[in-house]
């Protein structure tokens, strides 16, 4: 829920500023006299729910919170792919322990390759078809060795530029 009598909440479309349901979240606090923040355009990705909750409170929601950063979106053969919204569908696949974004130039368009540990290679078909009905575009999909691809301790870097 957002606070609506402390912040004005707007969701805009990054590249046209127009009002939209899944975009940017752009912030007004009311409460600040000194130093008033007005339209902070603050570069999160959210989706924006009216109406009332379940719980019964009346304030606008962000279901799933922030999404991701638009500075994180890609742009492949004119679509925008957020990496947030690749590993929504991977995690879906229990079998997959670990996977990677490559990003790569092929001619003057960029290419995304996903990389996937998987044991049996007969998942990857599953894998791409259930990526291509999200995000509604063709992706590369590869399986690669279990324990292959890189770990991290804290903030995972899963997209590689080739």
């Amino acid at each position: 829920h957002v606070n609506e009598s402390e912040f004005i909440l707007e969701v805009i479309d990054p590249v046209t500023a127009e009002p939209a349901t899944d975009g940017e979240l752009v912030l007004t606090n009311l409460g600040r006299v000194g130093s008033p923040v007005i339209r902070y355009r603050t570069g999160d990705r959210v989706r924006l729910a009216d109406g009332n909750c379940p719980c019964g409170r009346s304030f606008r929601r962000l279901p799933g919170g922030i999404l991701g950063r638009l500075d994180d979106m890609l742009i492949v053969r004119g679509v925008n792919v957020f990496p947030a919204a690749i590993e929504g569908v991977v995690r879906r696949f229990a079998t997959i322990e670990e996977f990677q974004i490559e990003v790569f130039r092929d001619g003057e368009l960029d290419e995304i390759r996903v990389l996937v540990e998987l044991d049996d290679a007969s998942g990857v078909p599953r894998v791409r078809e259930a990526l291509r009905a999200s995000l509604g575009i063709r992706l590369e999909v590869a399986a690669v060795p279990v324990r292959s691809l890189p770990r991290f301790d804290l903030k995972a870097r899963r997209v590689v530029r080739r």
